[in-house]
């Protein structure tokens, strides 16, 4: 089967988180993030068992990728992956397999980067790995973000799914001017959409799709979408990712049902700017906070904070459910700082409300820092778009 990038981008990565690891002190590195393990090997798989360690190991000062997965996935190790050797195990034996893999190599004694920051396998799982390598004498230490901090910055390959990824998103949310209809759910929305892109090989995104309509739809960011059929002068907001090889772009953006809503387009109208405020005030090389003060600047001279949700972004790239967040964020003040960089790619949000009126002025953008500016990724206009019933 054929993986989505070539043998000598995967090997390129494999050597650029060596040098990371280096930098940091890790002499071996056990790779268990789902989104790291597709990284370097693009490995896929829809579930990743809380009881089994799937990853990889790799040494700062040794080109053998070693993966790591349980033997009823054998299979499709070898289809897919990209690696020199795999230990394969029973959930019996998973513990005391990898630490042989380990000790057989040579780096049981050496200091060992190991990724808790996962979705799987399970905190205790994770735990158990970390003591028995421990025990055989091995320094185990924090491994998390080397490889999330390697891929931050997307080849020219990446950056291609990652474009590929907005048209996708985008084309989606133009075919809803011919699906919308009153008596249409929330439910039936989102399934259109993902069926949009998947219609245009787009893959699920690593968190639901998101629509939300009526007077609730204020407090009800981050909701799944309900039974409820949208009606005539319904606010809907609506955030879903186009994915491509798991690069995901975000897109947000408020419509009304039927009619005009005055109240939401004025507020869309002003707090469209910001992106623009944004990519004026940003160049490569700057801390990414450098984006977060020139949009709080921009909004908050426009609104009261009680009124906004939230204002900043986070990385976007390589994601599995249930998670489509990066480790950075524009204010820098996540896991770890970072800049600027060409072909650093991040969400941004706007997100407005109002309680007493019953509604939401909301839009996110995905920027992609270029060789000299930030561009949007996005062909929609950020204000109010009103879907015709008639």
């Amino acid at each position: 089967m054929e993986r989505p990038f070539s043998d000598a981008e995967y090997r390129d990565r494999a050597g650029r988180v060596r040098a990371e690891m280096a930098r940091r002190g890790v002499d071996v590195l056990l790779v268990l993030s789902p989104p790291n393990l597709y990284y370097l090997t693009g490995f896929e798989s829809i579930w990743y068992p809380p009881r089994a360690p799937v990853g990889a190991l790799l040494a700062a000062d040794d080109d053998r990728l070693v993966f790591v997965d349980y033997d009823r996935h054998r299979t499709l190790v070898e289809q897919v992956a990209l690696y020199d050797d795999a230990v394969f195990y029973d959930y019996t034996t998973a513990v005391d397999d990898l630490c042989a893999a380990v000790r057989e190599r040579g780096w049981g004694r050496r200091r060992i980067g190991i990724e808790r920051w996962t979705q799987s396998p399970g905190a205790p799982m994770v735990e158990s790995i970390a003591a028995a390598l421990a025990a055989q004498g091995g320094d185990t230490a924090a491994g998390d973000w080397i490889v999330d901090r390697v891929r931050l910055v997307k080849s020219p390959t990446e950056q291609d799914c990652v474009r590929r990824a907005a048209a996708i998103v985008d084309a989606a949310f133009a075919s809803l001017h011919d699906y919308v209809r009153p008596g249409r759910t929330e439910l039936e929305i989102a399934a259109h959409l993902n069926a949009a892109m998947a219609a245009q090989g787009g893959e699920e995104p690593a968190i639901r799709t998101m629509v939300s309509a009526g007077p609730d739809v204020w407090c009800r960011t981050h909701s799944p979408p309900s039974r409820r059929p949208v009606e005539p002068g319904d606010v809907m907001y609506v955030d879903a990712c186009g994915v491509v090889n798991r690069y995901h772009v975000d897109l947000c953006r408020t419509f009304a049902v039927g009619r005009d809503h005055p109240e939401a387009r004025a507020i869309l109208e002003q707090t469209a700017g910001s992106v623009a405020a944004v990519v004026d005030a940003v160049k490569p090389g700057d801390p990414l906070d450098a984006a977060q003060r020139a949009a709080e600047e921009y909004v908050f001279a426009r609104f009261p904070k009680e009124r906004v949700w939230w204002v900043g972004g986070y990385a976007l790239g390589i994601a599995m459910p249930p998670n489509w967040v990066g480790h950075t964020y524009l204010a820098n003040d996540a896991f770890e700082p970072f800049t600027w960089e060409p072909g650093y790619v991040t969400n941004y949000e706007n997100i407005l409300f109002d309680r007493d009126g019953g509604y939401t002025a909301s839009y996110m953008e995905t920027l992609l820092m270029g060789p000299e500016r930030i561009e949007a990724l996005s062909q929609h206009p950020r204000e109010l778009t009103v879907l015709e019933t008639a």
